[in-house]
């Protein structure tokens, strides 16, 4: 066996051992790791369904955005048929990156290196003194860019290179309910372009904060009730942890004193919702969640200008390397809110959660500074404490998942670093 295969069986062992979420302990080292980064590319983020865009980014013919699938840079377009498709940034003569725009409109993509052309369905059409340099002997029908499987929810589209995966609303399973409600109250539309910032730490990081965390807003936004943008430090405890199974979660904070939604629109959310899921917009405070492996979704009111305000914002914490991430943020709004509303929400997205928002600054210190301290040689061998909440029991509730009393609780960290678990390790 060679050095580079003893090493990736040594840390798998050491997964295997360490990792222990029904215990509450999670090792520093999965964090900074860069053989922990490698599997995680090849087994997480190979197979698992990913986050690549939102239908509003792209509701014309030839309109596309360039993403990533993990590492993997790709291209997701509407084709001239209206069909969305996610191709492999690739050209098939030499692997070159064939589109190097974040997004636009086009009919075609050429190669820069050679000048391969394609059209925005994926066929090969065009190849520059193709008699001359190739004669009869190339099949352009062979040559087609390569195509991820890809499907959409509720405007939110996903792809993944994994033929033999579940299809997406499978996956996806119980957290369907709940992102219905972000994603589906009415014709929901993403603002302008997403606004996209790195930061030095994993995306681990920010999966399992945004699914299970609601704990350190006690203290580390406790600025945001000093200066009015909420009643309480404590504002974030009530409520309740829902774990939805294959290392999905969220918290959901009710009940609201009053909604933080316009009265207007719950006109709007009864054409789409059932009456519970209405009812539970009514009386939410917030809900943060996160989609195995790295979307994440939150919806989050304020006291602004005099009123109570929400707004939502839906996340990738895109890999770069074992030692950074790309955040990439969407605001989602929905079409029939008056221009009123739209431009309050916004205001709050950007005060609160933009790159230099309130919240996000308060997070982004938190985890590169955990991160840091991953990195050290006298970290490595210690673990986590992951307890929070272990006697709690599931109560019921309206919607569906398993869902515990109070947000101040680890059950939907220590169930995302058990799937983590399964897929490293290869126990599923």
């Amino acid at each position: 066996m060679s050095i580079v295969a003893e090493r990736r069986e040594t840390v798998i062992e050491r997964i295997r051992t360490q990792v222990l979420p029904e215990e509450g302990k999670i090792p520093f080292f999965i964090f900074s790791d860069p053989e922990v980064y490698e599997l995680e590319q090849e087994r997480i983020f190979s197979g698992c369904w990913l986050f690549v865009a939102h239908e509003s980014e792209i509701p014309n013919p030839g309109d596309y955005v360039t993403r990533s699938m993990g590492r993997t840079k790709v291209i997701v377009v509407r084709g001239e048929d209206g069909r969305i498709r996610v191709f492999l940034n690739a050209c098939r003569h030499r692997g070159m990156r064939l589109c190097r725009a974040e997004l636009g409109n086009t009919s075609h993509f050429r190669c820069p290196y050679h000048g391969f052309t394609y059209k925005n369905t994926g066929e090969l059409i065009g190849i520059p003194y193709q008699k001359q340099v190739y004669g009869e002997r190339i099949d352009k029908s062979e040559l087609s860019l390569i195509q991820a499987r890809c499907e959409s929810y509720r405007g939110l589209v996903f792809a993944t290179w994994n033929k033999e995966a579940e299809n997406l609303e499978e996956y996806l399973g119980d957290a369907k309910w709940y992102l219905d409600l972000v994603c589906a109250r009415d014709e929901m539309e993403v603002v302008g372009h997403p606004q996209i910032w790195r930061v030095k730490t994993s995306w681990k990081i920010p999966s399992e904060n945004f699914q299970s965390d609601a704990y350190h807003t006690l203290f580390s936004h406790a600025s945001i009730a000093k200066v009015g943008l909420a009643p309480t430090m404590d504002f974030a405890y009530s409520g309740y942890q829902i774990d939805l199974g294959k290392g999905h979660g969220l918290g959901l904070g009710m009940p609201s004193d009053k909604p933080i939604f316009y009265e207007s629109l719950f006109d709007e959310y009864a054409k789409h919702l059932n009456p519970e899921q209405v009812e539970v917009l009514r009386k939410m405070k917030n809900m943060h969640g996160t989609i195995f492996p790295n979307f994440s979704f939150l919806i989050s009111a304020a006291f602004y200008k005099g009123r109570l305000l929400s707004h939502t914002t839906i996340r990738l914490w895109q890999p770069v390397a074992h030692d950074a991430i790309d955040v990439i943020s969407f605001q989602l709004m929905e079409k029939h809110g008056s221009e009123e509303w739209k431009t309050l929400t916004h205001e709050l997205y950007v005060l609160t959660f933009g790159p230099g928002g309130i919240f996000e600054q308060d997070d982004a210190e938190n985890w590169t500074n955990i991160f840091e301290t991953a990195q050290t040689v006298g970290a490595q061998d210690f673990a986590l404490n992951y307890t929070m909440a272990m006697d709690k029991k599931p109560v019921d509730f309206v919607g569906p998942g398993k869902a515990y009393p109070g947000k101040y609780s680890e059950e939907n960290a220590r169930s995302f670093y058990r799937r983590w678990k399964e897929l490293i390790v290869g126990e599923v």
